[in-house]
């Protein structure tokens, strides 16, 4: 809902699968599929490899997020009434002028915020969110001196830099702020963490 609510309504590419998604679905050649269809195909895609590089136990560990988080974007980008979008957008107005004011910083600070402790809560279950933290956790599983926070961060610096043609330096921007903050949250979260083997995973 964090992401049918924020980043999507205001076009904010933070270098997750629903950015990626939404790349996709301006791009010329792939934008016949609107933005959930994309972030279904992607799912699926890093579910496969998810199975195939982290294993069975970690896969299955994973289907929950996996089908709950597609689940969840379909449900709401469909119910999700048109007033809760203009209410959204005129924290973000002055009159018709759109501007980055304290309500947008708020809304975009919480999502951050909110997304990072989403993946702390999979990945210290030895789950994945089987979103970009899958990848970050294949690299991590290839050289344990790459912190999977600050892998996903990189991931999503790439998926940044794809959005730039697509949405323009405004969107990245605060991309890159939202991207920064979720990397935070769940490396400081991790970090606090006691349990060795979540330690083993990220330090």
């Amino acid at each position: 809902m964090t992401y049918v609510l924020v980043t999507v309504p205001y076009g904010i590419i933070n270098g997750g699968v629903t950015s990626f998604s939404m790349i996709l679905s301006r791009l010329p050649l792939t934008e016949a599929l609107p933005v959930n269809a994309w972030v279904t195909i992607v799912t699926v895609i890093l579910a496969i490899l998810c199975a195939i590089f982290l294993g069975k136990d970690v896969f299955i560990a994973s289907l929950f997020s996996c089908v709950a988080g597609v689940g969840a974007f379909n449900l709401f980008t469909y119910i999700t009434p048109q007033p809760v979008f203009d209410l959204l957008f005129r924290f973000g107005q002055i009159g018709n002028n759109p501007v980055l004011p304290v309500g947008i910083a708020i809304e975009l600070i919480l999502a951050a915020a909110v997304v990072g402790a989403g993946y702390y809560f999979c990945l210290s279950n030895n789950a994945t969110a089987v979103g970009m933290d899958t990848i970050a956790l294949i690299l991590h599983r290839r050289n344990e001196k790459i912190p999977v926070a600050y892998a996903m961060y990189a991931i999503n610096i790439i998926v940044l830099l794809l959005g730039l043609y697509t949405y323009g330096i405004r969107c990245v921007i605060m991309g890159i702020a939202f991207a920064g903050i979720q990397a935070f949250t769940l490396n400081h979260l991790l970090k606090d963490k006691p349990d060795t083997e979540t330690e083993n995973i990220t330090c």
